[in-house]
C-alpha cells in the first residue's frame, strides 16, 4: 500500500543536481512523534464533502472536495473566523487521501485533532480538493495531463474553489473576487504530497498573491526547456526565484519542505531547498527570520502515514499559538 502511484512518477523525475555537504549539517531533523497521537482525539472535528463549480479549459465541471472543520465549529458564530490550510494529493490518489486514509497509516484526523485539544495550533478548516476533474476520472489522465493540472490548478483554486468554500465556512475572505482573496492572502496556506508537492511550488510561483505560507512535502519543482527535458535543481530555483521576486509579494511569503531520507522525491527536494538558499536575501534558509525551512526524517518514506507526521510538527509553526 506504501508503493503508491505517487512513489511512482517521484521515481520517474528525480531531480539531477548533487548535494553539498555543508547544507547537510542545516536541515533540521524530525522527531517521532507522541505515541498518543496514534489514537483517536476525544474532541474530534468533522470531516464532510463539499461540492463546488470548476472552469477548465473552457469547460465547466461540477468538482468535490472535503473539508475539516475543528471540533467546536460553529456555524452561526459568524464572529470566530479560521485560517484555511488547502491540501493536495499525490498523482494517481484522490480528494479522500489525507482526510480519510486507510487504517494502517497515521490519520491527518487525528493529529489535527490532537494538535488543536492540546493547544499546540490554532483551530483551522483544512480543505482537500484534486488537481483531476474529480476522483472518478483519474485513471483518464497521463503523466503529461497531470503535470500541466497540477501546473495549472492556481487558476481553479482562486477563481472557483477560493470564493465559494471560504464563503461558505468562516473565514477572513470577505468577497468573491481576486482583490478579497488577496487581501485574506495571510490567512491561508498550500501544501500536497508527491505531485501536490509539485502542485505547491506551482502555486508559489503563479498563485503568491493568493496564498501566504506554502508547505511542499517530499516532492521538488519541475522546470522544463524548450525541448521538453526537465531541468536540474540549480535551474529550477533559478526560474522560481525570478517568479516570485517579479510579484509584489517577495518579502511576504514562507515555505516549510518536509521530506524522509529513504523518501523517493527526498534528495530532490533537498536540492532544490539547497539551491534556493543561495538566492538570499528572498529565500532565507536557516537565519532568525527565516522564510524557508526544511527538514527530513530519519528513515521516512513516500506515503501518507510519514507526510501526516510531518505535518504534526509543520502546523504549529504556521497556526502557533503564541
Amino acid at each position: 500500500m506504501k508503493k503508491t502511484f505517487s512513489a511512482i512518477i517521484a521515481a520517474m523525475l528525480v531531480s539531477l543536481s548533487s548535494v553539498a555537504q555543508d547544507f547537510e549539517s542545516t536541515i533540521q531533523p524530525i522527531l517521532p512523534i507522541p505515541d498518543a497521537i496514534r489514537k483517536p482525539a476525544a474532541k474530534q472535528g468533522t470531516i464532510e464533502e463539499f461540492k463546488y463549480t470548476a472552469h477548465k479549459n473552457g469547460k465547466t465541471l461540477q468538482k468535490h472536495a472535503r473539508v475539516y472543520t475543528p471540533y467546536g465549529y460553529n456555524a452561526s458564530d459568524k464572529s470566530t473566523k479560521y485560517d484555511v490550510l488547502y491540501l493536495m494529493h499525490g498523482g494517481g490518489d484522490k480528494t479522500t487521501s489525507f482526510l480519510t486514509p486507510p487504517q494502517d497509516w497515521l490519520p491527518l484526523r487525528q493529529v489535527l485533532d490532537h494538535l488543536i485539544a492540546d493547544g499546540k495550533m490554532r483551530p483551522v478548516i483544512v480543505v482537500t480538493p484534486t488537481f483531476y476533474d474529480d476522483d472518478e476520472n483519474i485513471g483518464a489522465n497521463g503523466m503529461n495531463d497531470a503535470i500541466a493540472m497540477t501546473r495549472d490548478f492556481h487558476t481553479e483554486l482562486q477563481n472557483d474553489l477560493i470564493p465559494v468554500v471560504e464563503n461558505a465556512y468562516n473565514t477572513y475572505l470577505e468577497g468573491t473576487d481576486s482583490i478579497a482573496v488577496t487581501r485574506s492572502r495571510d490567512h491561508r496556506a498550500y501544501g500536497g504530497f508527491s505531485m501536490g508537492a509539485l502542485s505547491t511550488w506551482y502555486q508559489l510561483a503563479y498563485g503568491i498573491n493568493a496564498v501566504k505560507h506554502f508547505i511542499p512535502l517530499s516532492g521538488d519543482i519541475w522546470v522544463y526547456n524548450d525541448k521538453g527535458e526537465k531541468q536540474d535543481a540549480k535551474t529550477a530555483a533559478e526560474w522560481i526565484n525570478s517568479q516570485v521576486a517579479k510579484t509584489p509579494f517577495a518579502n511576504s511569503f514562507e515555505v516549510y519542505g518536509y521530506t524522509g531520507t529513504k523518501d523517493i522525491a527526498g534528495t530532490p527536494q533537498k536540492n532544490v531547498i539547497e539551491a534556493l538558499d543561495k538566492y538570499a536575501p528572498l529565500f532565507r534558509y536557516n537565519k532568525p527570520d527565516a522564510n524557508l525551512r526544511f527538514a527530513m526524517r530519519e528513515g521516512g518514506e513516500h506515503f501518507y502515514g510519514h507526510i501526516n507526521e510531518y505535518l504534526y510538527w509543520a502546523l504549529p509553526i504556521i497556526y502557533s499559538t503564541k
